[in-house]
């Protein structure tokens, strides 16, 4: 039979710190699981690392070691190592993080006695030389409801390294298409769109905080830099919108429900905001399309682009 839990161990560039995140995978707790360690054209020496650290492994999970060529990015290589994956319960476990012992063994009881879409638990927030440090993780929004409304425009759901999915979300509503999005923003509003969201209330790993390939660097005195950060948010954002948009749609909401709505017009302000930076032909047609609307959120953005020079 398939291995009811697949622990999918994602790694990139993280020669420091996938030693220990290939350990714990390899010291999980409970009943087998199957380990892919998915290393995705890493330029320094992770692979190698990831490669000694399972050389001679004798225990009770099935490890399956896999590199790509070339870098995929970071969502095609999530959809190629699901594709590759067996069970029906997929753990992700970043580079540069660490599991506790018992993770895969507390999210496979969550899906049995809840029978979630969508698993998330706390985290004990750790820097890079691996002290414990500050996170604001705790603002995400499925810490304080999980209404699809409420959530629908959150780049924020719950911390994605503590998340773990039914093969479901992938199934019913297909991979995620964008290379502009990360898996919680997308995984996180199918499972409120379906009401199976689960919280463990307990801390599963140790996540290393502002050193991972999502995290973007806060606003510096450079404007340059500063606007390349705005701009690349603000593409992410609309990214993020038009891929919930379509879930909502295969999910069976109408055009007229306020999900849709509130979707379609936070797609637009981003949209709009964008053409700022953009200008020319994109900033003449968001004006023509909306003019009060596009004159309001390019004044809005003027301003704050002067208030971070």
């Amino acid at each position: 039979m398939a291995p009811r839990c697949s622990l999918l161990v994602l790694t990139y560039n993280q020669e420091r710190f996938v030693a220990d995140a290939v350990r714990a995978a390899l010291a999980q707790e409970g009943p087998p699981v199957e380990i892919i360690i998915s290393d995705d054209g890493s330029v320094d020496d992770t692979f190698a690392v990831a490669e000694a650290c399972v050389a001679g492994y004798d225990g009770p999970h099935e490890v399956i070691l896999n590199r790509n060529a070339t870098n995929m990015g970071a969502i095609a290589h999530t959809n190629h190592v699901v594709g590759m994956a067996r069970g029906d319960i997929l753990i992700p476990a970043y580079g540069d993080d660490i599991a506790f012992p018992d993770r895969a063994l507390r999210i496979a009881q969550a899906f049995e006695a809840h029978d979630p879409l969508l698993v998330h638990s706390h985290a004990v927030p750790i820097d890079g030389d691996g002290c414990e440090t500050t996170s604001a993780y705790g603002n995400a929004a499925f810490f304080r409801t999980t209404d699809p409304l409420e959530v629908a425009t959150s780049l924020f759901h719950y911390l994605g390294a503590s998340g773990a999915w039914a093969r479901a979300l992938f199934d019913r509503y297909g991979p995620i298409d964008s290379p502009l999005v990360y898996d919680d923003h997308i995984l996180g509003f199918r499972a409120a769109l379906e009401g199976r969201v689960q919280l463990i209330d307990a801390p599963l790993l140790y996540y290393r905080e502002g050193v991972g390939i999502s995290h973007l660097a806060g606003a510096g005195k450079d404007r340059t830099v500063n606007r390349q950060r705005r701009q690349k948010i603000l593409r992410q954002s609309q990214a993020v919108f038009a891929a919930r948009l379509a879930d909502a749609r295969r999910f069976g909401l109408g055009e007229d429900h306020p999900v849709v709505t509130r979707l379609q017009q936070a797609e637009l302000r981003a949209g709009q905001r964008l053409a700022y930076y953009e200008g020319g032909a994109a900033l003449r047609a968001g004006i023509a399309r909306h003019p009060l609307g596009a004159l309001g959120a390019l004044a809005g953005e003027a301003l704050r682009d002067i208030r971070k020079r």
